[in-house]
């Protein structure tokens, strides 16, 4: 009878034990979603908002790896003032509104253009260039984050935990995504998106995707993985940010210009139309060449770029056409060596013995091109 009594008493403490273990640590609800769409809905909801980002992107195939970085800042506050930063790769560049001006500024080129709220608005173009790339992202930030979960059926919720970013530790919700909790399913995507959410503020902090798509080059399809890591050193909502913030100061070196040029006709490089050339003295078989007041054709070549030996023979009728005027062509070698041109010139008949005759050589390394 003693063993018996012992048994079920012990039987009584375990039980009590696993009992009071699972009202001290409730089981956390299986579908996040509800609590993503929460999330989700308070940058929806936001008067006011200052983002700053640090972006990682991987993509990968069975025969090529790319890595890009984006440093992105986003920032909208009440009476039209806003201010949108990218850097990347691509370039950097930047737009900000007072609520009267907006000022977007190309870093690299050192140009801005300075318009009125209302005429930026209507003259926006769709055809992006290329250093506006990362401002784009910054652009795009609160968007995406207030349309996350609404393309999704259900979401995992996963164990609380703490990260440290910019040396604080923030105590997290977590939330994982993927394919099947899609509405609507697409057979060439697969994901799974992971989402780390301050649960003081009812922001996002971080978040890791992986996926599985396809690049299209023409009518092949090339399958990628991209892994992408989204970290939000700060996730500020309806906080005051900084006035200097939708100010802008352009640098001493920047120039104020009309506006930029159009990506498809200049390639996003700058418009030179109507600016004065550099002086240019070039010295050439043991003379000089003086340029100043003279039309002047550049061409850049080489005897292995096969492109450019065809497009000799169009030199030579712009030549043809342009001589009488003054037209100096300049031809621009870049084989290791000039024997390599004036050799190939000297035997070539797609260029007009005239052109040949006057055509300028300078041997360049190719390396230093």
């Amino acid at each position: 009878m003693k063993i018996r009594l012992l048994t079920s008493t012990a039987l009584m403490i375990v039980a009590a034990i696993s009992a009071f273990s699972q009202s001290s640590s409730p089981r956390l609800p299986a579908d996040g979603l509800p609590l993503l769409r929460k999330v989700s809905q308070h940058y929806a909801d936001a008067k006011s908002y200052h983002l700053e980002v640090i972006l990682e992107n991987t993509s990968h195939s069975d025969f090529s790896r790319n890595w890009e970085k984006f440093v992105l800042t986003a920032a909208e506050a009440p009476g039209g003032r806003y201010h949108y930063e990218g850097r990347s790769g691509t370039g950097s560049a930047l737009r900000t509104a007072d609520g009267t001006t907006v000022w977007t500024y190309h870093v690299d080129e050192h140009r801005y253009t300075q318009t009125l709220v209302a005429r930026e608005t209507a003259s926006q173009s769709t055809v992006i260039p290329m250093p506006e790339y990362a401002l784009v992202e910054a652009e795009g930030l609160r968007k995406m984050l207030a349309g996350e979960g609404t393309h999704l059926k259900s979401a995992t919720r996963l164990a609380d935990t703490t990260v440290v970013i910019n040396g604080r530790e923030i105590p997290c919700s977590v939330i994982r995504t993927q394919t099947t909790d899609q509405k609507r399913v697409r057979p060439d995507f697969t994901f799974e998106k992971t989402f780390w959410i301050d649960r003081a503020r009812m922001t996002i902090v971080k978040t890791v995707e992986h996926a599985h798509t396809y690049f299209l080059t023409g009518s092949s399809r090339r399958p990628v993985e991209v892994e992408r890591t989204t970290i939000y050193s700060v996730a500020e909502l309806d906080a005051v940010a900084p006035d200097d913030l939708f100010k802008f100061i352009a640098p001493a070196d920047a120039k104020l210009v009309r506006e930029f040029p159009d990506p498809t006709k200049s390639n996003g490089g700058p418009d030179l139309t109507g600016e004065d050339a550099p002086d240019l003295k070039l010295n050439g078989f043991g003379h000089e060449v003086l340029l100043r007041g003279k039309p002047v054709l550049l061409d850049l070549w080489a005897t292995w770029c096969a492109p450019c030996v065809k497009g000799l023979a169009d030199i030579a009728a712009i030549y043809a056409e342009g001589k009488d005027k003054g037209l100096v062509v300049l031809s621009i070698d870049q084989d290791e060596e000039a024997k390599s041109a004036t050799d190939f010139l000297a035997k070539s008949h797609s260029v007009a013995p005239a052109l040949r005759s006057r055509v300028q050589v300078f041997g360049e390394s190719r390396r230093n091109c």
